[in-house]
């Protein structure tokens, strides 16, 4: 059947035909289609030699048990088709924008289903003579969209991987493995003639005199092969390196199979990396460079392959989240100096966290130079994310349309992103994904190769492989075995209909682009300095000036009034980030005062977060008014990136805490239409605000009732009760106190009764910390098991500790070889409250403690810190289950005077002064601990507590447990084994 002629299309109208669309409009299509194919496949098998007879009869189909199976069938589908329909995320819909989801296109749908019904196998070609071959085919199409062509007789060539995850460890593979086979092959090929059974000794000396080969540094003149060291062994160039079998076959007439079996014994896949490295005296590890904003996917395949997370080197980036340039030479410049190898260079088209491309021609400009150093790497570009956008630059065959814009607009890219895009064609691989911009079903990843020789360093293949002789197996290539030839259909139906150009894929993606722009508008704008709240785009505006046309000719306006207006459609296309991700953060004022707590911060993002994601177990998806994801940008990645980040939002740095960060991933291309932008930046709006109240509360000062653990039995000390996470109670406070007789009696009386029970004194009245220091004196109530002493009068004597717990202040680690504790009271009746360093922790508090020492009253009247020799990093997180301080265990300890005073702010109080003393402590019979209150998070404004909105931060790990309960139940799941599914 001839495909009809290509007619310049109308965008919008084009990209609307190729979905399902938010609503199923396209159903009928995507239903007549897949009942053509399976009407198709029902009569390939009735066709299938007849003589064979039928095998599953009329009587079969009428027997009990065979109704009994279909109507559990019916049944079973019913019941998993009403769980996904209830509770899936709805990534159909222009409301979900967290992940890299969205709707799959319909001809990569009905690609996927007409070839599951036969289930091909593309490890083998005679398994999968159609699907085979249009991987293959696939392959060249996505080199030819990403730039790569055919030079100096030598072919690209790409495939089907079965995610980015694995397409990029593949990359690591070829570099590491077989840069054991392409870093090291140099050295496994000298080892072969010279080294052991020397099978290639038979050539070894006509090779070594009369092939020459040139090393990087010096490329312009031939080197005997023999002549070169080890560090240039390293380093010759992966052209001359995959040259070497041509030159033997040429010269020598040694075949590829020979050559194989000659060089199996002596290459890193065979006998490990590390004992060719110990053959020719090699012992600094090659190292691969990666930049800060890298896919997780990258340290996990170093691992995986064996290069070791260590050697997989981060480079810092820059304040757009792109590899440093500058940081990338001084890296390599040092590999060059201590004369280490460098695997390869990674260059990200498109991170998936903030959607930056990094500087990949800059990357490649530095090649030749440090060639000349005689330093040699290949370079590697993670279009996971970003690969489809080359469409976008690549012309199609028919002109586009004249006239006005469609309804939905299309943006182009960036120049500077452009670049980067005609700069892939000079990189030596490049992943690609599919599944993400490529609107495939999950999962399909992609990984193309320049020099299609490369494939052939990863090699590996049973006999069977081999047997289909009329074509190219593909599973004896790379990392996988056995894979489905359902995703190459998939793929090569979406790109046969749409077209990897900048009319068809690239339209698709330039009418997101577009949508993408519009949300950065908002981001951009949607606060000022009269709001409670605060939102800054991790992208800043080119011109503070642009929030005004923001705000009056852009986010009020029409797809076509912003296209009219020349001047806000160029302000629009300087908005958001490289490729179609927004991450942006929010904070709050109070009383008109900018937060500067990071935590604070964090916190308000995360309840965001979790209203506007699927987090609560069972929780209906119609509740969400839209789905945003989140990250975070880490110190140990980011660095003076985010750092620089934090300081716009307003956040103190001086912490060095990590960011917890929104995404909003724009996929669907029917978002821009209408209004459908302006009513989604509203409701996220609305959630924020909400939100903020709840922030505002616990970060106000405001009277409550405060509680004490009591300390001492004739000499009381109070130890505070506090909370990490609400202004009311962010202190360490340490007491001495005195409370009148009889009442003092009456206390002692009940605490020698009730040796082990903790007693604790609560302010009568709701006050401030703030109001019972400067009064010196407060009334309060005392209580124990069975113990009520009502209106005591309490005397404040002496502050012996005063210590702010806002994060700012408190340690990045736990102590690592130690357990602080303050140590106060008198030389008879000794208490001890544990030191609160970091976030999460317990309030640990023991008194009448026993030392094997000698402390002055003046000591412990200023308060001593005590190092218990138990690691407590090692412990942490604390369990009241399994709490180690327990009454009357004994540890030993060093006892140091405090350096600081009592109202110093940490970080860093733990380490102490002068040492004093060491000995043994020994816990006395009360041990109060609390793991939980001082943690508490969520503390519901009075706004929603009236709207039924108390909403709390969810931890991950509890709602996944929770939403496999709901699962289970729905299903009726049986526990296998006694262990719950």
């Amino acid at each position: 059947m001839a495909l009809p002629e290509p007619l310049p299309p109308s965008f919008n109208e084009f990209v609307s035909a190729c979905f399902l669309g938010p609503r199923a409009e396209n159903v009928d299509i995507l239903q007549s289609l897949f009942e053509g194919v399976l009407a198709q496949h029902a009569a390939t098998r009735e066709n299938y030699h007849p003589e064979d007879g039928v095998f599953i009869t009329d009587t079969i189909k009428e027997s009990q048990k065979f109704q009994y199976t279909v109507d559990r069938l019916r049944q079973q589908v019913g019941n998993v088709s009403d769980l996904l329909n209830k509770f899936s995320v709805p990534f159909f819909s222009g409301r979900y924008m967290g992940h890299m989801c969205i709707e799959m296109s319909m001809p990569s749908m009905i690609g996927w289903l007409a070839t599951i019904l036969y289930n091909p196998n593309n490890v083998a070609f005679e398994a999968s003579p159609v699907t085979t071959v249009l991987e293959l085919e696939v392959g060249l199409q996505l080199c030819e969209m990403l730039g790569y062509t055919r030079h100096d007789d030598i072919e690209p060539w790409g495939h089907i991987a079965a995610d980015g995850t694995i397409a990029n460890m593949e990359s690591m593979w070829y570099v590491d493995i077989h840069a054991r086979n392409l870093k090291f092959y140099a050295l496994s090929l000298h080892a072969a003639m010279t080294k052991e059974e020397k099978p290639l000794a038979f050539v070894a000396g006509d090779f070594m005199a009369m092939a020459m080969v040139t090393t990087c540094d010096d490329p312009d003149t031939p080197k005997l092969f023999s002549a070169l060291e080890p560090w240039q062994l390293l380093n010759l160039t992966s052209s001359v390196v995959l040259n070497i079998a041509d030159r033997l076959l040429e010269q020598y007439g040694i075949t590829a199979e020979f050559l194989a079996d000659a060089l199996s014994p002596y290459l890193a896949q065979t006998i490990g990396k590390n004992k060719i490295m110990s053959m020719y005296g090699i012992d600094l590890e090659p190292q691969y460079f990666v930049p800060g904003a890298k896919h997780y996917s990258w340290p996990k395949a170093a691992a995986l392959v064996g290069l070791g997370s260590v050697n997989c080197i981060n480079v810092p980036v820059d304040y757009n989240a792109r590899m440093d340039i500058g940081e990338l030479r001084m890296k390599l410049q040092a590999c060059v100096d201590e004369q280490r190898a460098v695997y390869a260079v990674v260059a990200v088209i498109g991170s998936t966290e903030e959607g930056a491309v990094d500087p990949l021609d800059e990357i490649l400009a530095l090649r030749p130079e440090f060639e000349a150093k005689g330093l040699s790497f290949l370079v590697h570009a993670d279009a996971a994310w970003g690969g489809y956008f080359a469409s976008m630059i690549r012309p199609a065959l028919v002109r586009k349309p004249r006239g006005p814009r469609d309804y939905v607009p299309t943006v182009t890219l960036r120049e500077s992103t452009v670049n980067q895009f005609k700069a892939l064609k000079d990189a030596d691989s490049i992943t690609i994904d599919p599944h993400k911009s490529g609107y495939i079903p999950y999962p399909v990843g992609g990984l193309c190769y320049r020099d299609g020789r490369m494939r052939f360093l990863l090699t590996w293949s049973a006999p069977y492989l081999h047997q289909g002789e009329g074509g190219e197996s593909i599973g004896i290539y790379g990392i996988e075995g056995s894979k489905p030839g359902a995703p190459a259909v998939a793929c090569f139906l979406h790109h046969s209909v749409l077209g990897l150009n900048e009319l068809g894929h690239g339209a698709l993606l330039g009418q997101v682009s577009f949508t993408c722009r519009r949300f950065g508008a908002h981001w951009a704008a949607m606060s000022d300095e009269t709001t409670d709240f605060i939102v800054v785009p991790f992208n800043p505006l080119e011109d503070e000036s642009y929030k005004k046309i923001i705000r009056t000719r852009i986010i009020p306006k029409s797809n076509e009034e912003i296209v009219q207006d020349e001047e806000a459609f160029k302000v629009l296309c300087t908005l958001a980030s490289d490729l179609n991700i927004n991450a942006f953060v929010c904070n709050f004022r109070i009383d008109g005062e900018v937060n500067e707590d990071v935590e604070e911060a964090n916190y308000l993002n995360k309840r965001v977060f979790d209203r506007l994601s699927l987090r609560t177990p069972g929780q209906n998806p119609m509740a969400i008014p839209l789905f945003l994801s989140s990250t975070i940008f880490g110190q140990a990645d980011y660095q003076e990136c985010v750092r620089n980040f934090q300081r716009r939002i307003g956040l103190e740095t001086d912490s060095m805490q990590d960011l917890f960060v929104l995404r909003n991933v724009v996929m669907s291309p029917f978002q821009a239409a209408g209004n459908f932008v302006l009513d989604l930046a509203t409701k996220f709006q609305e959630v924020l605000e909400e939100e903020v109240q709840t922030v505002v509360s616990r970060n106000t000062v405001a009277p409550q009732i405060h509680k004490f653990v009591m300390q001492g039995v004739d000499s009381l000390c109070l130890a505070y009760r506090p909370l990490f996470h609400h202004a009311n109670g962010r202190h360490q406070l340490i007491l001495h106190v005195e409370i009148p007789e009889p009442v003092k009696g009456e206390y002692q009386a009940a605490r020698r009764a009730s040796p082990g029970d903790s007693f604790i004194l609560s302010t009568a009245t709701e006050t401030t910390i703030e109001s019972i220091l400067k009064d010196k004196s407060f009334t309060a109530n005392i209580s124990s098991t069975g113990v009520t002493i009502p209106s005591v009068s309490v005397s404040i004597t002496e502050v012996v500790k005063n210590r702010p717990l806002n994060s700012r202040y408190r340690d990045l680690n736990y102590p690592a070889s130690y357990t602080p504790f303050y140590l106060y009271g008198t030389p008879d009746e000794v208490s001890v409250d544990h030191m609160l360093l970091r976030a999460p922790n317990a309030q640990i508090a023991s008194d009448l403690v026993t030392l094997d020492v000698q402390l002055t009253a003046e000591q412990l009247a200023r308060g001593l810190i005590a190092h218990v020799g138990r690691p407590e990093a090692a412990m942490q997180p604390f369990t009241a289950e399994h709490m180690f301080f327990r009454p009357r265990a004994s540890f030993n300890v060093e006892i140091f005077k405090d350096a600081n005073g009592a109202e110093a702010q940490g970080p860093g109080l733990a380490e102490g002064g002068e040492l004093i003393a060491a000995g043994t402590i020994t816990l006395g019979q009360m041990v109060f601990v609390d793991c939980d209150g001082l943690n508490t998070e969520d503390f519901p404004s009075s706004l929603q507590i009236a709207h039924g909105r108390t909403t709390r931060t969810i931890e991950r790990g509890a709602a996944a447990r929770q939403w496999s309960e709901v699962v289970k139940n729905a299903l009726q799941l049986e526990p296998h084994d006694g262990q719950d599914v």
